[in-house]
């Protein structure tokens, strides 16, 4: 504090060393300087705008976001099933094929060899009885496999899928050799490296990841179609947000330009 201009003391004080010194009341003082900081400018605002666009660019999100792009470049298509069970016996019961874009290109149920375990039926819905009529899967593995042909193929963890669709084949005597040229692209990994993972395991569930992302799902989920299209969607999602950020940053540094 120091004395307003004009203002008279209204007593004096001497130290140790000789020296006088005014006494004031507090009301008759002002501040030595004004507290707080002057409102920032625009252009401190854009330069903290950018800081900050540029290390959300940084992030695992972002970076995941990079790799989700290049798998949507590629064109992949989409894979998921439904399975009577977990176990090393158990078969895939329902399959389905989207494009990255989520457009159904196959969808099929399958007549499996063995039970439908009860837990899994509490998680699908689909009933013993509901499959008697259904292809099996070598009447479905051709048109399958000429779908799939030459083309990178996403799975929301493709290992399970993948060893699936073995037990499946092999069940029928097929040993599905084609799979083998299969490149196959792992949406879940992808999600658990962008969103991190939400279980012991270091994966992340489906349901998780598009909560994550902001996916509405087209459906009822644990359907093949239904997953395959939330699937789709997860990734492209996933892709757009660095693109997102990069149109922000360019937005920033030209107005930053303007000026």
């Amino acid at each position: 504090m120091k004395p307003k201009p004009g203002v008279e003391p209204v007593s004096f004080y001497k130290n140790g060393y000789g020296g006088q010194f005014g006494v004031y009341r507090i009301a008759d003082c002002q501040p030595m300087r004004r507290r707080g900081c002057s409102p920032a400018s625009q252009k401190q605002i854009r330069a903290q705008s950018i800081l900050s666009v540029k290390a959300r660019m940084r992030s695992n999100l972002a970076k995941a976001s990079v790799m989700a792009q290049r798998w949507v470049a590629l064109e992949p298509l989409v894979l998921d099933t439904e399975t009577t069970g977990l176990g090393e016996r158990d078969q895939v019961i329902e399959l389905a094929v989207t494009d990255i874009r989520g457009a159904v290109l196959l969808c099929t149920r399958l007549r499996p060899t063995v039970e439908i375990d009860p837990q899994a039926m509490g998680v699908h819905g689909i009933t013993e009885t509901e499959l008697s009529n259904e292809p099996t899967w070598t009447q479905v593995a051709p048109a399958l496999a000429r779908l799939l042909s030459g083309r990178h193929l996403v799975i929301f963890n493709s290992s399970f899928d993948s060893r699936m669709l073995r037990q499946t084949a092999s069940a029928f005597g097929d040993q599905l050799s084609w799979w083998q040229e299969q490149n196959c692209l792992c949406a879940m990994k992808l999600a658990a490296d962008a969103f991190g993972s939400t279980n012991r395991h270091g994966t992340i569930s489906l349901a998780d990841a598009t909560c994550e992302a902001g996916v509405s799902w087209k459906g009822r989920a644990h359907s093949a179609a239904t997953d395959a299209i939330a699937t789709a969607d997860l990734v492209t999602e996933i892709a757009k947000v660095q693109r997102d950020l990069m149109v922000q940053l360019q937005e920033l540094q030209s107005k930053g330009n303007l000026e």
